[in-house]
């Protein structure tokens, strides 16, 4: 299970977890007449906006050597780079801000607050264990540019990314040279390119019209690898350990510094 339609599994998790917090702040009593307190599922909203806003911004920070060629790559939030601790505290710290002169409002707001992250962290958990036991590393054919056959299985052994793609795909145009350059940068990582239903033509065309070094670019015409792992939206990279189990998926473009933080789980 990587997405419900092409909506990443993670971001569902998200929207659940709000839901599940805001629908539990509405079950309190609401304020009396005349009662200028706002309400716990507001504050829950703020609480998680500016989190959000904040984790992002840290992350940024900490990674700014890697957004500074490419500094729009900054509005790329789906990159994944976030501060998790940062994004708590100041939405813990926002909600004691705002309900500085409201003090019974704490409770309903920080259980309901709670109970969202109990649930984000759990949902993540658990996906992670589901796709490491249910998505290993498939046992799908490919063929290199020379036409030789080529086991994805082969990867096996060693901590591996593999980037489903396809040359008419916007995002993967634009992610190939941050992943090229990964590749040269981590040598004890594998990288496989997995094209998804084209042609060699296809395929050299576009690495030599970006000028484009890269090892382990592999065809697979009938997109089995998609099938098998259930994948719907490109581009896909996933992550597996040295023992073929999936780390993480990620749909969508990667930007340097969201790939370098997926990348530590793999060292």
């Amino acid at each position: 299970m990587s997405s419900v339609g092409p909506v990443p599994m993670p971001v569902i998790l998200i929207v659940l977890a709000l839901l599940a917090s805001m629908g539990l702040a509405r079950l309190w009593p609401r304020a009396t007449a005349g009662d200028a307190a706002p309400s716990p599922a507001s504050v829950v909203l703020d609480m998680l906006l500016l989190g959000l806003l904040c984790g992002r911004a840290a992350f940024v920070a900490l990674n700014f050597e890697l957004y500074r060629p490419s500094p729009w790559s900054v509005l790329q939030i789906a990159d994944g780079g976030y501060s998790v601790p940062v994004a708590l505290l100041s939405g813990a710290g926002w909600g004691l801000w705002a309900l500085r002169r409201h003090p019974r409002l704490r409770l309903p707001v920080f259980s309901s607050a709670a109970l969202g992250v109990l649930l984000w962290a759990g949902g993540g958990i658990a996906l992670s264990q589901w796709q490491a036991a249910h998505m290993p590393l498939p046992a799908v054919q490919t063929v290199d540019l020379h036409g030789q056959p080529q086991a994805l299985q082969q990867f096996q052994g060693r901590p591996l990314v593999l980037n489903l793609w396809a040359t008419w795909c916007g995002p993967c145009r634009r992610e190939m040279p941050v992943l090229a350059q990964a590749q040269q940068a981590n040598p004890q990582i594998q990288f496989a390119f997995v094209n998804q239903g084209e042609t060699t033509g296809d395929v050299q065309a576009f690495l030599s019209a970006n000028g484009l070094a890269l090892d382990n670019v592999l065809l697979d015409e009938a997109s089995e690898a998609s099938t098998v792992l259930g994948v719907k939206a490109y581009p896909s990279t996933l992550f597996f350990d040295a023992q073929g189990r999936l780390q993480e998926l990620h749909l969508g473009e990667l930007t340097a510094a969201g790939l370098e933080h997926k990348l530590r789980r793999l060292r």
